[in-house]
């Protein structure tokens, strides 16, 4: 019997604190975790005492820089450091975004995970997926990924561009053969920009980027190849928010993130992963295609024991 083929979608949600997720109905999150692991971790920076960030893209200068002997981390907890970690698998000390300017990204020297596995194994087929296409403009995800689909959230509208992006990725996961996807929401953390992550606008963003979700899983498990293929789903957020809406600071609110993981062919138990961080998702979703991780990248992230 051939090995099954190996393929990891990774999905993103912008602004989506664990607590909310937890509290709100959200069925298809629920049944990937009751099936796979998850865990939460708080994000190794944050600037105290600054302005929060009030929309997405919004740039609020950095505080001043204390020098400091060890590894300090100097970072807003914004989207440009929180999706460029995501995608790298490195800290912003390394990247170099520290807020949504990207002023001095080092991202060729750490590439996003799918241009990687590019690299390492040109067969693959990736793909990605934006409703903020900062990711795009700035090069968190590098053109050397095969398929792409940019949307501007704030010209389209976020929940627009959501859907667009989602039903994008759905065709694209019915119709092609991707080996490693990349997946980007951006609604939840609009609506708590404006009006906070406890209102109702929140849970019914949070909602549709479920149902969002279950459809791409529905077209992963709809494929015809799928009885011979090993889907491994991992979905992850940046950054939270204050109960008023905004980031940008160190309290927990602002600075815990989650990381969800599940084998579509195998039944984890729901049990809890040990602090899984941001920089993990990457070697995670890397080491679920058979990369092995290079120790000359320098990567701060480890894969997740699945």
């Amino acid at each position: 019997m051939s090995p099954l083929i190996s393929k990891v979608l990774v999905v993103g949600m912008d602004g989506l604190r664990f607590d909310r997720l937890l509290a709100l109905d959200a069925p298809v999150l629920a049944a990937l975790m009751a099936a796979g692991a998850h865990g939460t971790s708080r994000l190794p920076y944050g600037e105290a005492g600054t302005p929060r960030t009030e929309s997405p893209g919004e740039v609020v200068p950095k505080a001043p820089e204390p020098g400091d002997g060890g590894r300090v981390i100097r970072s807003r907890t914004d989207s440009g450091p929180g999706w460029s970690s995501i995608a790298t698998g490195v800290w912003p000390d390394k990247h170099g975004v520290v807020d949504n300017s990207f002023a001095a990204p080092n991202f060729q020297k750490f590439p996003d995970f799918l241009t990687r596995a590019k690299t390492v194994r040109p067969e693959l087929a990736t793909a990605a997926f934006f409703s903020w296409a900062a990711l795009d403009e700035h090069g968190a995800f590098s053109r050397a990924i095969d398929h792409r689909l940019v949307l501007d959230g704030y010209t389209v509208g976020w929940a627009a561009a959501d859907k667009q992006v989602a039903e994008a990725a759905e065709r694209h996961l019915a119709t092609a053969d991707p080996d490693a996807l990349f997946v980007y929401l951006g609604d939840t953390d609009e609506v708590a920009h404006d009006l906070g992550p406890h209102c109702p606008e929140y849970a019914a963003a949070l909602a549709t980027q479920d149902a969002h979700l279950g459809r791409l899983l529905e077209a992963v498990r709809g494929r015809a190849t799928y009885p011979r293929e090993r889907w491994t789903v991992l979905v992850t957020t940046d950054h939270g928010h204050v109960d008023a809406g905004g980031h940008g600071g160190i309290s927990d609110e602002e600075r815990t993130v989650f990381v969800i993981a599940s084998r579509l062919d195998a039944h984890l138990g729901g049990r809890s992963l040990a602090c899984p961080r941001l920089v993990d998702v990457g070697p995670t979703a890397l080491a679920a295609l058979g990369v092995e991780l290079d120790p000359g990248w320098e990567l701060d992230g480890v894969p997740l024991a699945l």
